[in-house]
């Protein structure tokens, strides 16, 4: 009896421990494996690598108003990428102010998967750096969508991570699905988002921070989020959501250490 007892506590174990429902198997998911599609760590000093990179274009948008193709505000040095807004137009355009903006657009693009890039940017007043996705196949904002990896303004101790479409985003540009999360001020972070076929996932320092979840017989108005899109790294302000910029905060400045975009294998 008593030998029977010893062989018969294991089987007995195991099934208390199933039956509390504390199945490894299914408590913890296999997650998926990633392998990089795209790489950037800012080695070779000069102007962003063109296999990569070109400079976003001026337009009327807050963000874009004072955008300059000026390689002095878009610099590789050091290992670092440094975008920045200078005030004045330095000779080169008469501007009121210079801003910094490259992208991936007609480069690379991507659909599902991961992105994180390593950035710090200064606090300032009128400051706004931003890492964003936008739709290769772009039509009229937003109904082809926006990720918002990461938006900062002013000296606020937050930055937004935020989604965009037709159903979130009101007509004057703000957006329900959003949130605010701390970041670690003055000294680089990492921002990025998981990006599959049913949610996107936001993430600072690859701690959990918002999910946005494709909804039940859903539409493009909510999810438009099944195409291409291509990454956006920039230092504007001066204009728009953070206001005004002040003479004695110039220049701003996001600095990028590195950027990485994953697809599942």
């Amino acid at each position: 009896m008593f030998k029977c007892s010893l062989l018969l506590l294991p089987f007995l174990f195991l099934s208390l421990f199933l039956e509390a429902g504390e199945n490894p198997r299914v408590n913890n998911p296999i997650k998926p494996k990633w392998q990089i599609v795209f790489k950037d760590n800012f080695r070779r000093n000069g102007k962003p690598n063109e296999k990569y990179w070109t400079f976003s274009d001026r337009n009327n948008a807050a963000w874009a108003r004072f955008l300059t193709p000026n390689p002095e505000n878009a610099k590789v040095k050091k290992g670092l990428l440094n975008l920045k807004m200078i005030n004045g137009g330095a000779g080169t355009d008469g501007s009121k102010y210079q801003s910094a903006g490259i992208s991936t657009k007609d480069k690379f693009a991507f659909k599902y998967g991961k992105v994180e890039v390593k950035a710090k940017f200064k606090q300032a007043t009128g400051s706004w750096p931003a890492i964003w996705l936008m739709p290769a196949n772009a039509k009229k904002w937003p109904e082809t969508g926006e990720i918002d990896i990461m938006e900062h303004l002013n000296r606020d101790d937050q930055v937004f991570q935020t989604i965009h479409n037709l159903a979130v985003t009101s007509t004057g540009g703000s957006s329900k699905a959003f949130v605010k999360t701390p970041f670690k001020v003055n000294e680089f972070n990492i921002y990025g988002i998981e990006w599959t076929e049913n949610h996107i996932s936001f993430f600072v320092n690859k701690k959990l921070t918002y999910t946005y979840q494709k909804p039940k017989n859903t539409t493009e108005r909510e999810w438009p989020f099944d195409h291409p899109f291509y990454l956006i790294l920039n230092q504007s302000g001066g204009a728009g959501w953070p206001g005004k910029a002040i003479a004695e905060d110039f220049p701003f400045e996001m600095k990028v250490d590195w950027v990485k975009i994953y697809q599942q294998k």
